[in-house]
């Protein structure tokens, strides 16, 4: 396999869209998966089986960020040598702590940490998108490859919507300079700069979600994976203007107008229009993964709090700055309770007794929303708190992390665990490392 990305020809996509235009639901799911899933039956093997991916176990996972160079790989222009050493090593640190799961970031914004006839090389790989890995080294078939040898399971981490990283300061919206073969350049008129300085994919049109299920699709195609991992970010969160005082004085929203006019027919509320397209989005995803490899599992790690209960009586007790269903259209609720994945993953990012946003009022609010449903419950945790003096006083504590996951064991509907900020999981800071590997030992 080359890493030439050839996208896919979107003519009949476009057809459906014209054919249904007035219609609430733009595309007919049926046609999509016509489109995209295509040899399904040829696919219907023991290739995708893996023994996590039946969930037997208590789940007991890591993020492995690749974006900016977080986790791996450290840093770009490392040889496969490197790239291999320090893919060994996150493999060590897991199975150290007694983990067994990576969620690797294979997409961290239009690229791919693999090689992708759809989306060119990752820059963090080599420093410049488009440019391939040499000696024609996949990084996601070795972490999977030696994942196995130790009994650790790899899902495919992605970002649907995310095309570039920047900031409001320091923008990053020119399309020219990404790789000439990433799919964007080749039909702009799907991408909206935010005014948070970052470029996206609008969810709203029905040739954004073609082209993230065709990238799903060739993940599935192509490897042996345990899941297929979707984070936080889908519409992006409002940007603040703040006048010459400093004091907010409104908020720039995302620039979608003309798609709604275009594809809006059957909804008089955008905001609830945007929530029907993350929605058609996880279904579609969903119903994708089932019908290539049924035993892949499809989760999501939105951010902790659904809506707080003073904007929403169904909520958590919290005063939460973020709530998905309102700011980022994302009813991770609903996705839960209605089996559209398999599992999902909130970022309780806080500690116990934290007033604004408490662990143990989130965990069981969460536990509740899943208690009636067949969609597992794994907590994400904040990892990268730990021993950092810029946090609360309870991130000095060793075993806040601890006390967390004895809280979710007790609440029993809690199917486990993923830890964000491996380097603290690598470097052992303040013997967390070890004091996972003796609670997951129990």
């Amino acid at each position: 396999m080359d890493g030439t990305a050839k996208f896919i020809d979107i003519t009949v996509i476009e057809r459906e869209v014209t054919m249904f235009k007035g219609m609430k639901k733009i595309i007919v799911l049926g046609c999509i998966l016509a489109i995209v899933v295509g040899v399904v039956n040829i696919f219907s093997d023991d290739k995708g089986k893996t023994a996590e991916a039946a969930g037997v176990e208590e789940m007991r996972g890591v993020w492995i960020a690749s974006v900016y160079n977080i986790d791996f790989p450290s840093k770009t222009g490392l040889t496969p040598t490197q790239m291999k050493q320090e893919i060994d090593d996150i493999l060590h640190n897991v199975k150290a702590m007694n983990g067994n799961a990576v969620f690797f970031q294979v997409r961290p914004v239009a690229d791919a940490l693999y090689p992708s006839k759809i989306f060119p090389w990752s820059a963090y790989l080599t420093g410049t998108q488009g440019v391939a890995v040499a000696d024609d080294f996949d990084p996601l078939q070795y972490m999977i490859d030696e994942g196995k040898k130790q009994g650790i399971a790899v899902h495919a981490w992605i970002n649907p919507y995310k095309v570039t990283r920047g900031t409001a300061a320091k923008p990053n919206h020119d399309l020219t300079a990404l790789a000439a073969n990433n799919p964007v350049r080749l039909y702009p008129d799907i991408v909206v700069a935010h005014p948070n300085g970052e470029l996206y994919l609008d969810p709203g049109q029905p040739k954004s979600r073609f082209l993230v299920l065709e990238g799903i699709k060739e993940l599935l195609l192509n490897y042996d994976l345990a899941g297929i991992h979707f984070d936080d970010y889908f519409y992006p969160d409002k940007v603040a203007q703040k006048d010459s005082n400093g004091k907010i004085v409104g908020y720039s929203d995302f620039n979608d107008e003309q798609t709604f006019i275009q594809y809006g027919q059957g909804f008089t509320n955008k905001d609830d229009w945007r929530r029907n397209n993350v929605d058609q989005l996880v279904k579609d995803t969903q119903t994708l993964i089932k019908s290539v490899k049924p035993d892949v599992q499809f989760g999501i790690s939105p951010a902790g709090v659904w809506a707080n209960q003073t904007t929403n009586p169904l909520g958590s007790a919290t005063r939460g700055g973020v709530e998905t269903y309102y700011d980022h259209y994302a009813d991770t609720r609903k996705w839960a309770q209605e089996g559209w994945i398999d599992y999902i993953a909130p970022q309780i990012y806080w500690h116990i007794g934290f007033s604004t946003a408490d662990y143990d009022t989130l965990a069981r609010w969460w536990s509740d929303v899943v208690k009636d449903s067949d969609t597992k419950l794994y907590i994400g945790h904040a990892a990268y708190k730990v021993g950092d003096t810029a946090q609360n006083a309870a991130w000095q504590d060793p075993d806040e992390l601890i006390k967390q996951v004895q809280l979710n064991r007790q609440l029993g509907n809690v199917d486990g665990s993923i830890f964000y900020g491996y380097s603290v999981i690598k470097n052992n800071t303040m013997g967390v490392r070890d004091r996972l590997s003796v609670i997951f030992a129990e």
